[in-house]
């Protein structure tokens, strides 16, 4: 593995509610119209209908043979891979039908389309579906990313490698390829240097050297789908605890209520943490595990401590005892620690996987390859495991050169830059400018990461300063851990601890707390931009309570449960805004499918976000112009975080939803975080489960499936059981009839 460079500037939980808190009000459900849906799927995603966006250029697929076409003569043997282009997104009800035909589906390419496996397929039944467009050949080409010799080498050991004339290469192949068979064909053709193989869901990866020209030869093999450059990580390199809670110096209403990190995990890769240093020691001696004081697991050697790493880990969780510089933002909170991971997703992947066994949900990276800003195997692995785990939040510190890098380009991770400290925390201090390659907004919150003071490696209790979005990072992870906590010790709705109320929020729902709570940057021009994202952690923002004029609503809506969006459905919640001097906030986070490695536009499922004022007019999900949201009616097709934003908020009712407009890979859960003077409104039609107005028998058969599914649907008097006494109030609800 590559020496990494740093990046700088010179305990027991309760069961968990795994769909949604006990307390949500069942959201209305209903479907867009057919023709909206066509309408919208024209201009879904961001990209052409008919066109392939793929890293090696766009292609118009009208200019290729279809295979689909009743004039076109097929060779005997089909390619084994195919792409699939559909007139409009992916539905459930699209997708058992093409599967009747023996078509195994595989990646989305943008625009509405997908790769297929064509062995068992009946492609005369796939035509008559007559939704499916085109049927055309995976071409070789589209198969090798276009700057693979671009990258310039940075460790002792890729300068020697690229002084032999080779360079260091990730070679994907396509879900379900044998990796015994492609290795076969790659020792056959020669001249290539296999170092390892990989597997992350069902894809393996094959780290290769050789030279470019034998590097480009793989893509003659059927089952290799991309190959890109190997990456190289590099690191990313008091007063925070009060700005990120208050902005207040010497405020602490976050502590002040009870919250410091008690029972929370917090995952840290990055260069090895000095164990005896007084942040992180036992004074009982109780060896590294449950009893440690500071230290759940560590899962690397502890020899050779790092001055980066100890600095990071002591600004999430350190604490000695004393409220001095060694104690970090969420300072009762315990360490899973390992080293960094080795250059390839599969390894990140990995090292995720045991943290998240372990017991850890928040993870913060800072660290990253800053050879690229291209949507790579890293961030894939990122979007992978926030995809398929939900409870999770991945935290990365974006570069500190002038440009976002990777992997802070991942969808699904939160992307932080660095703030100045004290008396100048509305000004910039470091961090790469957005937007990503395809055009999504990143960074995305911003902590203060000037001079922090933080744990000094190789002291028995020393603290020293470090500048650097590396230092910015560990802090947002800090208030992540301080959220979290909020929900699982049962703060929401009540802003007491309640322990009937408690509930594992998705990582989502962490994410979309800290982006609900940021604040404009002053020093930077606009907002939110691509400098600042949505702005710095206020922490107090989003965390209501007792006394607190500002109010929080939620919804947590995990990928499994019955409330998780396809294309065309919709949720909607009315809330009542009581108080127009008390700003309002809507923001909605999803955690999106991974891309696939042939992709240059990396969104796969598009959600809306929509509020209806009181007078009826309608705001779309980030048309925001200086803190204020316009009456734009451009939808955002890119992003997995929108949000409507409203300084002066008329009183009265809010409508607001949640629209499927293009799930591709789904069902798709979501959370939604709705702040200010707001009540939720009254449901006066709670047993009208599917929406439509009307009170009949597939509203009890909804009840019922969610009822057997222990779904939140089902626990109809939220008490967190199913049982009789919910049969008995639905049927009430449902014999009292809609108003």
């Amino acid at each position: 593995m590559p020496m990494p460079v740093y990046r700088l500037n010179t305990g027991n939980r309760r069961s968990e509610t795994p769909h949604m808190h006990p307390h949500r009000r069942h959201a209305n459900r209903f479907l867009i119209s057919s023709a909206l849906l066509s309408m919208l799927a024209g201009s879904a995603m961001g990209a052409q209908p008919r066109t392939l966006d793929l890293k090696t250029g766009p292609v118009r697929v009208n200019t290729l043979t279809n295979m689909l076409s009743p004039n076109q003569v097929r060779p005997q043997l089909l390619p084994e891979r195919m792409v699939m282009v559909l007139d409009g997104p992916m539905s459930p009800e699209r997708r058992q039908k093409i599967e009747a035909t023996g078509v195994a589906i595989g990646d989305y390419l943008p625009t509405n389309a997908f790769v297929i496996e064509t062995r068992e397929a009946r492609l005369d039944n796939l035509r008559l579906l007559g939704f499916v467009e085109q049927l055309v050949e995976f071409d070789n080409a589209w198969k090798i990313e276009p700057t693979l010799e671009a990258r310039v080498p940075i460790s002792p050991e890729r300068k020697a490698i690229a002084d032999q004339g080779k360079i260091v290469s990730h070679v994907y192949l396509f879900s379900g390829a044998s990796i015994v068979d492609t290795k076969k064909d790659i020792e056959q053709m020669g001249g290539v240097e296999i170092i390892n193989h990989e597997l992350l869901d069902r894809r393996f990866m094959i780290s290769i050297v050789a030279t470019p020209d034998n590097v480009r030869k793989l893509a003659q093999i059927s089952d290799v789908q991309w190959i890109e450059a190997a990456p190289e990580i590099t690191f990313r390199n008091s007063s925070t605890r009060w700005i990120v809670q208050s902005n207040t110096n010497g405020f602490f209403p976050v502590y002040d209520n009870g919250l410091h990190g008690e029972n929370q995990l917090v995952a840290v890769m990055d260069g090895r943490v000095d164990i005896n240093h007084c942040s992180f020691t036992d004074p009982e001696g109780d060896p590294i595990g449950p009893n440690h004081r500071k230290i759940e697991a560590y899962n690397t050697s502890t020899s050779n401590p790092d001055y980066h790493g100890t600095h990071v880990a002591g600004t999430v969780l350190g604490d000695n005892g004393f409220d001095d510089n060694t104690r970090g933002i969420a300072y009762e909170s315990r360490l899973i620690f390992d080293s960094t991971p080795s250059f390839s997703f599969s390894s990140l992947n990995t090292h995720l996987t045991t943290h998240y066994a372990q017991g850890a949900a928040i993870h913060t990276n800072s660290w990253g390859d800053d050879g690229t800003t291209a949507y790579t195997g890293m961030p894939r692995a990122i979007d992978t495991f926030s995809f398929n785990n939900d409870d999770n939040l991945v935290i990365f510190a974006v570069t500190n050169t002038s440009t976002l890098k990777n992997p802070e380009n991942a969808k699904n991770c939160l992307a932080v830059g660095a703030s100045q400290d004290a008396n100048s925390q509305n000004n910039f201090c470091s961090g790469g400018r957005g937007p990503t390659a395809d055009g999504r907004r990143k960074p995305e919150i911003f902590a203060p990461g000037c001079n922090s003071r933080s744990a000094q490696v190789g002291t028995s209790c020393g603290t020293f300063g470090l500048t650097g979005t590396s230092m910015a990072a560990p802090a947002i992870a800090g208030c992540a851990a301080l959220t979290r906590q909020y929900f699982e010790d049962g703060y929401y709705p009540s802003g007491v601890p309640t322990f009937d109320d408690g509930f594992t929020p998705s990582g989502t729902l962490v994410k979309a707390m800290l982006l609900n709570s940021a604040v404009n940057m002053t020093g930077i021009t606009g907002y939110p931009s691509t400098q600042e994202g949505w702005g710095r952690v206020l922490l107090d923002n989003a965390l209501y309570f007792p006394g607190d004029d500002e109010k929080v609503i939620i919804r947590d809506v995990r990928n499994s449960s019955l409330d998780a969006l396809n294309t065309s459905e919709t949720d909607e919640i009315v809330v009542t805004n009581e108080d127009i001097a008390v700003p309002m906030r809507v923001t909605l986070v999803w955690h999106d499918a991974p891309a696939s490695p042939n992709s240059s536009f990396t969104p796969v499922n598009n959600l809306d976000l929509e509020v209806v004022m009181p007078g009826g007019q309608v705001l779309l999900g980030n048309n925001i112009v200086n803190g204020q949201s316009t009456f734009d009616t451009t939808t955002d097709t890119i992003n997995n975080v929108e949000m409507v934003m409203l300084p002066a908020a008329i009183e009265g009712d809010y409508t607001i939803r949640v629209h499927g407009t293009a799930v591709n890979q789904g069902p798709q859960g979501y959370a939604l975080v709705i702040s200010g003077a707001v009540t939720e409104a009254a449901d006066l039609c709670p047993a009208d489960l599917n929406g439509d107005g009307t009170l009949n028998f597939f509203d009890v058969s909804a009840f019922l499936a969610a009822f057997n599914a222990q779904d939140d649907a089902g626990d109809f008097n939220n008490d967190g059981s199913w049982n009789f006494f919910d049969v008995s109030e639905y049927l009430s609800a449902f014999n009292a009839g809609c108003p």
